[in-house]
């Protein structure tokens, strides 16, 4: 396996097992997952923004896929 599609295939591990969550939790209850939705991705945010200790393709793939799996769930949700 080359290092390429290893950071895809991290990258849709993680996608996946967030969105999964993400959508798990809109569906008990949509409301407080819009507002945990939102508040994560501030963070998410920042964490992308810090990346001076040199966090590597990797682990930029992860938390790359965990905002856009947050992203997603979000905009299935404010979308109606």
């Amino acid at each position: 396996m080359s290092m390429t599609d290893y950071i895809e295939e991290r990258y849709d591990d993680t996608f996946d097992s967030v969105y999964t969550e993400l959508s798990d939790r809109a569906q008990r209850d949509p409301h407080e997952a819009v507002r945990y939705i939102r508040q994560t991705l501030k963070c998410l945010y920042v964490r992308q923004g810090n990346d001076w200790t040199g966090r590597g393709a990797i682990g930029n793939a992860g938390l790359d896929a965990s905002v856009a799996a947050h992203e997603a769930v979000l905009a299935e949700l404010t979308s109606s």
